[in-house]
């Protein structure tokens, strides 16, 4: 996926992973697009999810009170809320693509 410079993701389940070289991402869940008005019907059994998983590149600032961050390609990432998974699918996704023992969050998650 390619990202436009200044553009603006704003996450409504989301934590930071810790990588394996101490860069922190943002992971998390964005609405998708075409499932707010107008309410575009799905094509097939695949697009029925109103969300798609969305990571960031490297995070170069984040203000844990504003809830605001950017990443070090200029993209402006917006969190709601406290980080959390209700759905599970941002855990499930991390742990298909790397290693439990890997994986570290930078906050709990609050479900």
């Amino acid at each position: 996926m390619t990202q436009h410079r200044n553009a603006s993701i704003t996450l409504y389940h989301w934590n930071i992973l810790i990588l394996l070289d101490e860069r922190e991402i943002f992971v998390g869940l964005r609405q998708r697009p075409e499932t707010v008005p107008p309410f575009s019907p799905p094509k097939n059994q695949d697009e029925l999810l109103p969300f798609q998983l969305q990571n960031s590149s490297a995070i170069s600032k984040f203000d844990e009170y504003s809830r605001v961050g950017f990443d070090v390609d200029g993209t402006r990432y917006v969190v709601i809320g406290n980080p959390g998974d209700p759905t599970g699918l941002i855990r499930m996704s991390v742990s298909q693509m790397m290693k439990a023992e890997e994986i570290r969050w930078k906050y709990d998650f609050i479900d």
